[in-house]
């Protein structure tokens, strides 16, 4: 039948409107995803946020709703119960999970090389863990058996130094010069703060030392992985971020600047986010991303966080990490090299 002009006209004019309202289902239809933190809000996690904020995660489909991480918040829990889709957490409490009978899967890591170090002062003259022997040592009351296995690893004994027992934040001791190292501290805060106060000092990441772990590794249920239409979504959802930290990369300095703007965490000090962004990326960086892209999983690492989480008693036994870990989701990601 062939259709007159004013019919064509009225019939392109109704099909528009149908696409239209087709759009606005896509749009209702997103896709809901949530991820619970590892930390609170700061640049540590800037790529779900910045992710967000630009419509990254929009644009693959996403609707993704962010839960901070905090005093409080067992990220573990969240995943098994299925509070979160996606959890960021550290190795040891993914492998305590498991002893207990939960079942996940490791399909990123942000952290190349622990951000858990030994800090030192530059005059002690300790840039290795030979460097120790002698030297008095500040010991966190809740980082002992790190310290024993630490000396394990490298030769040393605990004779060896002169210990003192110090509180979870203390840096007055090794500000003073009452000791020359403290362990443990975090790469980003503590290092900054002794240095602001006039004293430099030299920073020994653990995971240069036989202690790395895959700090902020991202997980799901195994169950729930095993759809291939939720790997789809976990492809979708790692695109978008690693397209927001590929911009992080260029631009640490000013990608701190746009999340405090952002106003995601009111307690933030620009200074201090400056120097955690300039810095974490040597620390989220390594051959293996060079090569094959950043968030790579790296099964050397993880056989090295399992073996010292039986170590400490953190742990009862190492996995078996073809259940554990996958790079499927990465390999079809390729996401940026640095």
């Amino acid at each position: 039948m062939r259709l007159s002009p004013i019919s064509r006209a009225l019939l392109a004019a109704l099909t528009g409107v149908a696409l239209a309202g087709l759009g606005a289902t896509a749009t209702l239809a997103a896709t809901p995803v949530t991820v619970v933190l590892g930390y609170i809000p700061d640049v540590e996690d800037f790529g779900a946020y910045y992710a967000k904020q630009m419509g990254y995660f929009a644009d693959e489909g996403l609707d993704v709703t962010i839960v901070p991480g905090g005093t409080g918040i067992d990220q573990v829990q969240m995943v098994a119960s299925g509070q979160a889709t996606i959890g960021i957490a550290n190795p040891e409490g993914i492998l305590a999970a498991g002893d207990k009978g939960e079942k996940f899967k490791v399909f990123a890591s942000e952290f190349q090389t622990s951000p858990i170090a030994m800090t030192c002062r530059k005059d002690s003259g300790v840039t290795k863990p030979a460097d120790l022997k002698g030297k008095r040592l500040g010991v966190k009351q809740n980082a002992q058996l790190y310290a024993d296995l630490f000396f394990k690893k490298n030769g040393l004994a605990a004779s060896d130094v002169t210990p003192t027992s110090i509180g979870p934040s203390d840096v007055s001791l090794i500000i003073a010069g009452k000791i020359d190292c403290m362990i443990t501290t975090f790469a980003f805060n503590e290092p900054r703060i002794i240095e602001q106060a006039g004293v430099p000092v030299n920073v020994l990441p653990l995971g240069s030392y036989g202690l790395n772990s895959a700090v902020d590794s991202y997980f799901v249920k195994a169950d729930w992985y095993a759809d291939p239409a939720h790997q789809d979504i976990l492809v979708k959802y790692l695109k978008a971020e690693t397209k927001a930290w590929d911009a992080f990369f260029k631009d640490p300095d000013g990608m701190a600047k746009w999340f405090l703007d952002g106003g995601f965490n009111d307690g933030l000090d620009i200074a201090q986010q400056s120097y955690q962004a300039e810095t974490q990326v040597k620390y989220m960086t390594s051959p293996i991303t060079a090569a094959k892209g950043i968030f790579w999983i790296d099964p050397t690492i993880w056989q090295q966080t399992a073996e010292n989480a039986v170590a400490t008693g953190a742990a009862k036994e190492v996995p078996k990490f073809d259940d554990l870990l996958t790079t499927d989701i990465l390999e079809k990601v390729q996401p940026p090299k640095h």
